[in-house]
């Protein structure tokens, strides 16, 4: 049974005639009798009465009638919506993102991607970086922003933008704004959980120094900037935070920075997405966007 042979059933029905109905498909009469005896062959039914005149619908036709005028119904819908969604008229597109991006970059995008592209719906959902990479995995989500590269034969990684990882301290704290590796082993910290950006970041600039978190002073392990920058401003510890989020306590000075000599902590934001994987076209502006306003 195919989809043309429903079109020419559902066309002669409606004509009552083999030919009228064949020249709403276009078809030669000829070739739309052997279509519908095709198909009565294969349910096993006669479809329609013939006399010289007209045709009819058989009891069997009549109900065989609405379930091809619904099939060919919900064709067209499938193409017409497939037709809004690569014209991004309609379409939703799945984002995930760790906690900076999900707090601090994706938010000042949106109404400029709303304003270009008003069809385009964006879910976000928001974890840690492996987290957010598992969502990926999983396809969950179509498009990632993380802060740090994860199995780079499965993903592939575009770099959005460089962020320092500081240690910073309550302004209504004493202490000193310069120090060494060695005060560092001995002063109060707050971490991020193992599998965020952050912590991944601090775990590699600190392995360098030939130091091991697990030596230092840790007070308490958190699962947010946001947690951890609260916590910090209240005065409980010190922390090794992203500088993008504490940006208006650093300008205010209500947060200081801690400055580590022989320490520095860098990293960057990427946009992923599956290796081989066809993205929808709202992925793909999305990505577009992302380009153009990270190289600018």
């Amino acid at each position: 049974m195919t989809l043309k042979q429903l079109e020419v059933f559902v066309a002669v029905a409606d004509a009552r005639s083999f030919s009228k109905g064949g020249e709403l498909v276009r078809l030669a009469q000829s070739t739309t009798s052997q279509h519908i005896r095709a198909l009565e062959e294969e349910l096993g039914t006669r479809l329609f009465d013939r006399s010289m005149t007209r045709v009819n619908l058989t009891e069997a036709g009549h109900l065989f009638y609405s379930h091809a005028t619904k099939i060919l119904r919900q064709c067209l819908e499938a193409h017409e919506e497939i037709r809004r969604f690569q014209g991004l008229e309609q379409a939703t597109l799945r984002l995930g993102a760790s906690t900076i991006p999900a707090a601090y970059l994706i938010p000042d995008l949106l109404a400029g991607f709303t304003a270009r592209w008003p069809g385009v719906r964006l879910e976000l959902q928001q974890g840690d970086s492996q987290e957010v990479i598992k969502l990926l995995n999983d396809n969950l989500v179509e498009l990632a922003v993380v802060g740090g590269k994860y199995n780079e034969d499965t993903f592939y990684f575009q770099e959005l933008l460089n962020d320092r990882i500081i240690l910073v301290g309550s302004a209504s704290e004493k202490f000193s704004q310069t120090i060494t590796i060695k005060e560092l082993q001995n002063l109060p910290l707050i971490i991020r959980e193992t599998g965020s950006g952050t912590r991944q970041a601090t775990d590699s600039a600190l392995k360098k120094a030939d130091l091991d978190i697990r030596n230092l002073n840790v007070f308490a392990q958190l699962g947010s900037s946001e947690a951890v920058r609260r916590s910090v401003l209240s005065g409980a510890a010190n922390a090794f935070i992203s500088k993008i989020a504490i940006k208006p306590e650093l300008a205010d000075g209500t947060l200081k920075e801690i400055e580590v000599k022989g320490l520095e902590i860098n990293r960057s934001f990427y946009l992923a997405w599956r290796c081989g994987k066809t993205l929808s076209p709202a992925a793909e502006v999305f990505i577009q966007m992302l380009r153009s306003l990270f190289t600018e």
